[in-house]
C-alpha cells in the first residue's frame, strides 16, 4: 500500500497554489519535524526563512547530528524523507524558521517546534514528538497525572510568542507528543491567536485529562481538532480524546503501526479503517482501567520509580540502552534491590494490576465471543 513517499511522486510537482494543504501534506511536516536544524534555522519565527531545499542540501554532505537517527526504522528513514520532499516543487521552496530544540534530563524536559511557510498568509506550527530521549519518554508518562509538563507549558509559550510574528493563519500539528502539544498550545493561547488557527493535527498523540477535554475553550476547538490514529494505536489511545479520532490503515505490525511512515496514503488522502484492532481496544480498556485504580499520587510515585531504574544506567537515550542492554540489566536490578521496600511495593502492585486488569479483558473478550456464537446458532435453529 502507498505511503508518504509515494504521496511525494503523486502530488510533489504541485503547489500549495495549484492544490491546497491536506492531512498527508500535514504528516509529511509533522515527521520532518524530528529533523535537527540546529544553526541552519533561526530561532526567529517569520520573516525570511530557511528553504527546506537548502537545510536538505546540508545533510548531503553531513550526517545528522541527534543521537535520536541511530538504530530506529522511524528515524532512520526521515533523511530520505526530506531530501525527497525537499526536490519536490511543493516542499521544495517551503521556508521555515523559529526553530527551538531543549533536552533537559534532570527536569524530565523534551521541547522542540518550528514554522514552516506553506505559502503567502499560511503557515504549519510543527512541534516534535518524542524522540529517542528518556527524558521526553518520561515527560510522556507524566502527562497522565500532571496538570501540565514541561513540554506543554514550553509549547503554549512558543504560540503565544511566535504568531505575533507570523502573517495571516496557521495550522498547529505534530505526531506522537508533538500532537499532544498542538493541541495543548491550541487550548491555551489567546482567544486573538485561537481565532487565527486554521486547524489542529494531532497524529496519534495521546489524549488529555478528562479536565482538560471538558474545558470550554478545547470544547469551541473541536470542529478543528483533526485527530488520527492507526489501527492498533498505542500511542494514541493514551488518555481521553473529546473529538472523533480518525482510524488510518497502515502496514506496520503492532507497536510499529506509530510509525507514521508506514501510514497509508491514497491520493491526498489517508486510507481509513472502520476501527481499531481489537488488541488495540483490549490495550485501551486495561489501561483505562489501570489509571482508574491509580491515585495521582501512586501513578507519579510508580514514574518517578520505573524512570530511576531506567536512569540507573547512565543512558540519555533508549538506543544508547539497547546498546548498552548487556552491561546495564545488572545496575537496573541494583537500583531495584536498593530502592525503599515502599517504592518496590508500588512497582509490584501497579505491575500486578496491569497484568489483572488485562487477564479481565480477555476474559470478557471469550465471554462476549462464547455470546455471540451461541446468538448465531440460536439463530441458525430458528431459521
Amino acid at each position: 500500500m502507498a505511503n508518504i513517499f509515494d504521496y511525494l511522486e503523486w502530488r510533489g510537482d504541485l503547489s500549495f497554489a495549484q492544490d491546497r494543504f491536506n492531512e498527508v501534506d500535514n504528516l509529511i511536516l509533522s515527521v520532518l519535524a524530528y529533523v535537527d536544524y540546529e544553526g541552519l534555522v533561526s530561532e526567529t519565527a517569520g520573516g525570511p526563512g530557511t528553504p527546506l531545499s537548502k537545510a536538505a542540501d546540508y545533510y548531503k554532505t553531513h550526517e545528522f547530528k541527534s543521537p535520536a537517527f541511530y538504530d530506529n526504522p522511524f528515524f532512520n528513514e526521515i533523511p530520505s524523507l526530506l531530501q525527497k520532499a525537499a526536490e519536490s516543487a511543493r516542499f521544495g521552496s517551503v521556508e521555515l524558521s523559529g526553530y527551538v530544540n531543549q533536552i533537559d534530563h534532570e527536569n524530565s524536559k523534551q521541547f522542540s517546534a518550528l514554522v514552516f511557510a506553506i505559502s503567502t498568509g499560511l503557515q504549519y506550527i510543527a512541534f516534535r514528538g518524542t524522540d529517542d530521549t528518556i527524558a521526553g519518554w518520561k515527560e510522556d508518562f507524566e502527562m497522565s497525572f500532571m496538570e501540565e509538563v514541561p513540554a506543554q507549558k514550553q509549547a503554549a509559550e512558543y504560540l503565544a510568542a511566535a504568531a505575533p510574528q507570523l502573517e495571516g493563519r496557521f495550522f498547529l500539528g505534530g505526531h506522537s507528543k508533538g500532537g499532544n502539544l498542538a493541541v495543548y498550545a491550541a487550548t491555551h493561547c489567546s482567544a486573538v491567536i485561537r481565532d487565527r488557527i486554521e486547524g489542529v493535527f494531532n497524529n496519534d498523540g495521546p489524549g488529555f485529562r478528562t479536565d482538560v477535554i471538558q474545558s470550554e475553550v478545547y470544547q469551541s476547538l473541536l470542529d478543528r481538532i483533526n485527530t488520527y490514529v492507526p489501527k492498533s494505536s498505542v500511542v494514541g489511545i493514551l488518555m481521553e480524546h473529546g473529538e472523533e479520532y480518525k482510524v488510518v490503515g497502515s502496514s506496520g505490525i503492532g507497536i510499529m503501526q506509530h510509525n507514521a511512515l508506514n501510514w497509508e496514503v491514497k491520493g491526498p488522502s489517508f486510507v481509513y479503517e472502520n476501527e481499531l484492532t481489537r488488541n488495540s481496544r483490549n490495550l485501551d480498556r486495561a489501561l483505562r482501567s489501570l489509571m482508574s485504580n491509580l491515585s495521582i499520587e501512586n501513578k507519579s510515585y510508580f514514574v518517578d520509580a520505573f524512570f530511576e531504574i531506567i536512569q540507573a544506567t547512565g543512558a540519555h537515550t533508549l538506543s544508547e540502552l539497547t546498546r548498552e542492554k548487556l552491561n546495564s540489566i545488572d545496575t537496573m536490578v541494583k537500583t531495584y534491590k536498593n530502592m525503599d521496600p515502599s517504592q518496590q511495593e508500588m512497582l509490584k502492585g501497579t505491575i500486578e494490576t496491569y497484568i489483572r486488569e488485562r487477564q479481565k479483558v480477555f476474559r470478557k473478550n471469550i465471554g462476549e465471543g462464547i455470546d455471540a456464537l451461541l446468538s448465531r446458532k440460536n439463530d441458525d435453529k430458528i431459521k
